[in-house]
């Protein structure tokens, strides 16, 4: 078996868009950082993401109903950031929105955005994967390239082919 290092190493070569995943929680809403999300089927339209079981809101994402995923734009590596720190108030310094339930909020700096149910909760190694259906969504700045995490650090796309 590959070990731990080898396998991040590994992954540290596959460039990921960045989103961050937001829910809706008792106490307010809830979000963090992610790469790990992913287009799983078209009809319907299905995607997952995979959540860290460190992850100290992880209840919150497991007991809802719903989540969203919003796509970062290039720039924004403060709120990835902001989104991946601990201990931050993470929704009071930047515009967002709440759409219908069951999903969470959508950041207004989101080049686009999936509103998503709940449909399947898959417990998988340190992390959990969450299946959502997506109910609403789209890209919302269209040509504004995404931003990317590559090599353990943010990059920006050179539009060559």
């Amino acid at each position: 078996m590959l070990d731990q290092d080898s396998f991040k190493e590994m992954m540290a070569q596959v460039a990921a868009t960045v989103t961050v995943v937001t829910a809706r929680g008792d106490d307010g809403p809830v979000g963090l950082t992610v790469s790990a999300f992913q287009s799983v089927s078209v009809d319907p339209p299905i995607v997952l993401v995979c959540l860290g079981k460190w992850v100290g809101t992880l209840d919150v994402f497991l007991e809802g109903e719903g989540f969203t995923v919003n796509f970062l734009p290039a720039g924004s590596e403060d709120t990835a950031m902001l989104f991946a720190t601990k201990g931050t108030d993470r929704f009071g310094s930047g515009e967002w929105s709440m759409p219908d339930a069951p999903a969470g909020p959508v950041l207004d700096v989101a080049i686009g955005h999936f509103a998503c149910r709940t449909v399947q909760k898959l417990e998988m190694g340190d992390h959990w994967v969450l299946f959502g259906e997506v109910a609403d969504g789209g890209v919302t700045a269209e040509g504004v390239d995404p931003l990317v995490w590559h090599r353990r650090g943010f990059v920006a796309l050179d539009g060559g082919a």
